[in-house]
């Protein structure tokens, strides 16, 4: 492991490029939080110089993995992926952490008890009105580390993959593909998962949802867990390997990485370059190979099979913020997540798409690909750091006057919508893939 650490900092001239890009140092102004201050700990680690102490943990976990440095680097090294791997190294050093042992290595894995768990925790919130900030239940939150006003999303008491078919066939099919749906669709956010399969067979593609799929592996292996990520892996791409698909098809920058560079890249597992190609974000997947330019209405959508009529009734109860794109909405803004821009290469696809809407007028953010601060769990292992990072987010998006604010990544719509809240704002926050299938099912 130290080797592997040596060869990742190598090559670091100093020169300071990955310095004011990254978003931790931007808000804490220490040499030490910055890439290229953790590339010279990490090194320091490999020589013997710098020991595994509380202060060298705490450095090393405050990277938000916004992948900022890697892009800015002349000489080609990825900060990033040396974090990580400096805290796959604590964990083989230190061990894993019990209540991480529990999650990774238990709750995560359990493919009944997981999604069972997280409906009772849904139940539990609406039981105890946890959302409503003055409920009493929100006294446990600062004995969880979070704040008394954190933002919480509502887990579903019904998730995506138990309301919808594994097969999604449609008439005069062009292509056959799977979709990753990923735990926040799945668990929280359903219309997403919906609005993907409405998108796909729409534009004559047959969708299937492999029952077999797991959690990507992200939150696992980004705490440093490289063996329980490398299970997820697995066991993801066996149930991948059965439908005789066209494409895979995701609708999260992160879940899209993963699948496509960083299980093979970063953990090592044999992951076949036929599963590799086949990945693509929604929004890549209908502008690149559907040839999509115009969003609306075909003649032929009318007809699309029962199977997809029978998941728009969910649609029609997406929540608030999506109730919420009607037609006088004309202005909207682009988050460019972390993940999906610099990680999957997805920038221009989901503006062309969000462009072709009739009358939609797309104004363009200050620094629409600064991260926001959300990070998956950095959010809740980091939740001031976040915050931080966030609000300047939220004041740039305030900023454009939009009425909504646009986004490929179900992470940075929570971490969005609570920042938004935070600055007073009314914008309301929506994935991409919802905005396209509500403006195709109203015409």
């Amino acid at each position: 492991m130290l080797d592997k650490l040596e060869q990742l900092t190598l090559s670091c001239m100093k020169c300071g490029n990955c310095v004011p890009v990254c978003p931790v140092f931007r808000e804490i102004g220490e040499e030490g939080a910055s890439p290229r201050g953790r590339v010279r700990l990490i090194r320091g680690v490999t020589s013997g110089e710098v020991a595994l102490s509380a202060r060298y943990q705490e450095l090393v976990g405050k990277c938000v993995n916004c992948r900022a440095c890697k892009d800015e680097c002349p000489s080609g090294i990825e900060p990033n992926a040396a974090v990580l791997t400096a805290r796959s190294h604590l964990i083989l050093e230190k061990g894993l952490p019990p209540i991480k042992r529990v999650i990774f290595r238990r709750a995560l894995r359990a493919r009944r008890m997981f999604p069972a768990s997280a409906k009772l925790l849904g139940m539990l919130q609406r039981a105890s009105f946890i959302g409503n900030p003055y409920s009493p239940a929100r006294l446990i939150l600062p004995v969880l580390g979070l704040p008394m006003d954190k933002a919480l999303p509502y887990f579903q008491l019904k998730t995506f993959l138990d309301r919808t078919p594994e097969i999604n066939p449609v008439e005069n099919r062009k292509y056959r593909a799977a979709y990753f749906v990923g735990c926040a669709a799945n668990l929280l956010f359903p219309e997403i998962g919906e609005a993907v399969v409405g998108l796909l067979n729409h534009y004559g593609v047959e969708v299937v949802v492999p029952r077999g799929q797991m959690c990507c592996g992200t939150p696992v292996f980004n705490s440093g867990d490289f063996e329980g990520g490398s299970y997820f892996a697995e066991q993801n791409i066996r149930a991948f390997a059965e439908p005789d698909v066209d494409a895979i098809i995701t609708a999260c920058g992160s879940c899209g990485l993963t699948l496509k560079n960083e299980w093979g890249d970063l953990l090592g597992v044999q992951v076949p370059d036929e599963f590799t190609r086949k990945v693509y974000d929604i929004s890549e997947f209908l502008v690149d190979v559907l040839g999509v330019k115009t969003v609306q209405m075909a003649p032929h959508a009318s007809r699309i099979t029962h199977h997809a009529s029978r998941i728009t009734p969910h649609v029609s109860r997406i929540t608030p913020h999506v109730s919420r794109i009607t037609h006088h909405v004309s202005r909207i803004t682009y988050h460019d997540s972390c993940h999906l821009a610099r990680g999957m290469g997805v920038r221009d696809q989901p503006r062309r798409l969000l462009t072709s809407l009739p009358g939609v007028e797309l104004i363009e953010m200050a620094e629409a690909d600064r991260c926001c601060g959300g990070g998956g769990a950095f959010s809740i292992y980091h939740p001031d750091l976040s915050r931080r990072i966030g609000d300047r987010k939220a004041a740039n998006a305030a900023g454009t006057g939009a009425d909504m604010v646009t986004v490929g990544c179900p992470s940075c719509v929570m971490q969005l919508r609570e920042m938004l809240a935070r600055a007073g704002s009314s914008q309301a926050v929506v994935h991409t893939a919802c905005v396209l299938w509500k403006a195709i099912r109203e015409g």
